[in-house]
């Protein structure tokens, strides 16, 4: 039986070990999948150990600690280095190495289920938290006209534009796809400063609450936006570990109508 587990604070939510299970189910593969909680980075490093130690074979990884598990790792990807960020760790050949699944997984959702083009668009992205340093590469290797960042964190802002190009939201701008990476609560202003959607535009929540406050005040505002939640990008993000790991490639949409039925949008 292969051991996995995903590592994260808070971790309840996550819907990472039944989505690996539901792929194991396509070709007989027994896994026993965890969910692991670590309160803060040094029970981060003593869990990450032990898991390997006792015989694990991989961990996905959630927030806050992609940065972290980028640095625990002894190998890494090339897009994990460029990002210095991982949400996937394995051992291989006695070490542990470092990917991240995160961008790949988005823009193969956006493209490929959602049919939508990241090319020539402007995009604006809510929040500057660490999974912005997982998915900007692949956002920019599909040549948008521009990456905007809306967030309260400046020295974030200064960093993301210095590492990855990005610009401060523009007010002139028609913005095409709108990315949240931030909570989705009440209090949340940044929700009511978006206020030029394209029509059509596609917002997409990062996260895959379908009571999405963002999705829902991005329709008040613009009616025509394709709004989504992030369930899409889990399940291809996860294709890619897990193909990574059993050289299988899951039917990812069988998937995703599994989790549907089961109530998850």
């Amino acid at each position: 039986m292969y051991k996995l587990a995903v590592v994260g604070n808070p971790i309840e939510h996550s819907l990472s070990p039944l989505v690996f299970n539901l792929f194991a189910k396509q070709f007989n593969l027994e896994l026993s999948y965890s969910k692991i909680l670590a309160q803060d980075p040094a029970d981060f490093t003593v869990k990450v150990n032990s898991f390997f130690n006792d015989g694990g074979l991989a961990l996905n990884i959630t927030s806050p600690y992609k940065n972290l598990a980028f640095q625990v790792a002894a190998d890494k990807t090339s897009r994990a280095n460029f990002c210095e960020a991982a949400n996937f760790i394995r051992m291989q050949y006695g070490n542990i190495l470092a990917d991240t699944t995160d961008g790949i997984g988005l823009v193969t959702d956006i493209i490929f289920n959602k049919k939508f083009k990241l090319s020539e668009k402007n995009i604006l992205i809510l929040g500057s938290g660490f999974v912005l340093d997982s998915i900007l590469l692949d956002l920019i290797a599909h040549n948008p006209l521009q990456i905007s960042v809306l967030a309260r964190n400046e020295e974030r802002i200064k960093y993301l534009t210095k590492r990855f190009g990005t610009t401060p939201i523009n007010s002139l701008v028609k913005y095409d796809i709108i990315f949240n990476s931030t909570p989705n609560s009440v209090d949340n202003l940044l929700f009511s400063q978006v206020t030029n959607l394209a029509d059509g535009a596609l917002c997409y929540d990062l996260t895959y609450n379908k009571e999405s406050l963002f999705l829902a005040q991005m329709k008040k505002q613009n009616a025509s936006i394709n709004g989504y939640t992030g369930l899409g990008m889990l399940v291809m993000q996860a294709q890619v570990a897990f193909t990574a790991l059993f050289k299988y490639i899951p039917d990812t949409a069988l998937v995703i109508r599994q989790l549907t039925a089961l109530g998850y949008n």
